[in-house]
């Protein structure tokens, strides 16, 4: 797939400078730092063993460092992604933990699997259409529902209910009950967390917290007054394998897979477009595609779980200076350290911290801010994104992805089916026609109705466009001949081809005749072609909407197969 002198790690590190060393380094150092503590949180809320979360940050990181294009972006556990897996897996694992295990890591490998297919096919355009408030929408819905999973274990609690409006209603109602140690523990992690990320963003303050717990715990005896902790971790690098599932789980997984890859396509590309522009470096969509896969492909057969593009951990590097991937490959070797010689301690860290860190990093995905502007500036869209929001909380993870990309679906749909549209009139002194409900001064022409759609012609608004120029004709008696300006009309399906010739037919019956001017050429193409059966001729498309009303003070309505004045007698280009 890849030529070795080609591999965008090496393109990147072209003309790599001493100075941004130190850099890098210093950078690495940050993303273990908040990588030990979010990823066991992560692999927590995927239903894993808090070390299948450090796993997750050793051959992922190398493999998106060497195969994918952005010069900073790193990758990591996703709340997002996270919480899909568990909703995947746990109904098909049966409560055993070693399938529960082996049927992550496949699902993992059909994601990177995917997303390789995805780059190698050049299908990075996919994810732009997941418009941003359907975006919006279902990162605030998951983060209430990872909220709702992780308050019970901030309490000290058991989770009960199997859906996140049960479990909300059982937390509230439990809350007399709670182990009052750790839910101390709990909630000064999570203030702590919370007053760092916002005082001091470089400083990792999920790690502080986390270790100050950790060393309470040990000090006080707290596992004797009922703090649960994780226990202990197995030390060493994970061994190297292939999930061992049946190909019935495979099939069954593969819907899952799909909606992940999707989603963490979709938060990837946009995450690397947008450092890349703010280190003014190009990034290649197809070349993140495949790194990303590379990235999953790699996690799946080390005991890992799906990854996605962390925004947080990626601005981190970015603070202190991070210029390449030398960055995510030292926090890979650092992680292996971390393995072999640090998951002792580790065993001390209690539920309740992990439970606040985890809520911390999902309160990000509530975009109070965006939010407010969005039902400032488009209330339909704003509608949109909390009718996402409500259906991951209320109907479920995986169907929220369905919901959200029905809804982007839907209101394309309803936009295009209902564009805005103009009558057009000429203005003293300026060339052209122009909008006469927008523009002042502008006049229309005696006995021509010239109009503007400003959406591509299709089936869902053919109908409409032939009743608004009914609709036109009817409020200007007398008009003669209308005036199609397809200026805007990127494209055009059979349906609304047919509707085009049966509209002309049926105003030539009245005396009135339709034509088209600065038509695309495909749109051209199709209107004049024998192939559509339609009745429009060279003779009735035009090059301006100039031409095309002078048209009428020179031609009667009898010649018009002879007619040419400005008409296009050959294919648009």
């Amino acid at each position: 797939m890849y030529r070795l002198a080609r591999l965008p790690v090496l393109t990147s590190l072209r003309g790599y400078e001493r100075s941004w060393l130190s850099r890098d380094l210093t950078a690495g150092v940050l993303i273990v730092a908040l990588a030990i503590p979010l990823s066991m949180g992560m692999a927590e809320l995927a239903g894993m063993p808090p070390v299948a979360g450090l796993y997750s940050c050793i051959l992922p990181l190398a493999a998106y460092a060497v195969f994918g294009s952005s010069r900073q972006l790193v990758v990591a556990l996703d709340a997002s992604t996270a919480a899909m897996l568990a909703a995947a897996v746990a109904p098909l694992a049966g409560g055993d933990p070693l399938r529960y295990a082996a049927l992550a890591g496949a699902l993992t490998l059909l994601v990177g699997v995917i997303l390789l297919a995805a780059g190698a096919a050049r299908l990075g355009l996919i994810a732009d259409f997941l418009s941003e408030p359907v975006l919006l929408g279902y990162q605030a819905g998951l983060a209430l529902v990872v909220i709702a999973s992780q308050l019970p274990r901030l309490l000290g609690h058991t989770p009960q209910g199997d859906s996140t409006l049960e479990q909300y209603y059982e937390t509230a109602r439990r809350v007399g009950a709670a182990e009052w140690t750790s839910a101390v523990i709990g909630v000064a992690v999570l203030v702590t967390v919370l007053i760092v990320r916002r005082r001091w963003p470089a400083v990792p303050g999920a790690l502080l917290a986390l270790a100050v717990s950790a060393l309470a715990v040990f000090v006080f005896d707290l596992e004797d007054h009922g703090v649960r902790v994780l226990g202990e971790i197995p030390s060493g690098l994970p061994p190297l394998a292939l999930p061992d599932v049946g190909w019935s789980d495979v099939t069954a997984l593969l819907p899952a897979a799909a909606a992940i890859a999707l989603l963490a396509a979709a938060d990837t590309l946009v995450s690397s477009r947008a450092f890349a522009v703010r280190g003014r470096y190009e990034v290649d969509a197809n070349g993140d595609l495949i790194g990303l896969g590379a990235a999953n492909v790699a996690s799946a057969v080390s005991g890992g779980i799906t990854a996605s593009a962390s925004a947080a951990r990626t601005a981190v590097a970015e603070s202190v200076g991070s210029k390449s991937q030398v960055a995510g490959l030292t926090a890979a070797a650092l992680m292996v350290i971390v393995l072999l010689v640090l998951t002792g301690p580790l065993a001390y860290v209690p539920v309740a911290a992990l439970a606040a860190i985890v809520i911390a990093a999902v309160l990000r995905l509530i975009e109070v801010r965006t939010l407010r502007t969005l039902f400032r500036v488009r209330r339909v869209e704003f509608a949109i994104a909390l009718s996402a929001a409500a259906g991951v909380v209320a109907i479920g993870v995986l169907e929220g992805v369905v919901i959200a990309m029905g809804l982007s679906l839907l209101d394309f749909l309803w936009r295009t089916s209902r564009p805005h549209d103009a009558v057009l009139g000429e203005v003293a002194g300026r060339a052209g026609y122009h909008d006469v409900a927008r523009v002042t001064g502008a006049r229309t022409t005696p006995g021509v109705l010239a109009y503007r759609f400003g959406a591509p012609l299709f089936y869902a608004n053919a109908e409409r466009f032939r009743e608004r120029v009914r609709t036109l004709l009817r409020r200007q008696p007398g008009t003669r001949l209308v005036v199609i300006d397809a200026s805007t009309v990127p494209d055009i399906d059979v349906t609304a081809g047919r509707m085009l010739g049966e509209l002309q037919q049926e105003l030539a019956g009245r005396e009135v005749r339709l034509v088209v001017a600065e038509a695309v050429a495909d749109v051209y193409d199709l209107l004049v072609s024998d192939e559509l059966k339609v009745d429009f001729t060279a003779a009735d498309m035009y090059d301006t909407v100039d031409e095309a009303v002078a048209s009428a003070a020179t031609a009667s309505d009898g010649d018009r197969g002879e007619q040419s004045g400005g008409a296009r007698s050959f294919s648009a280009s």
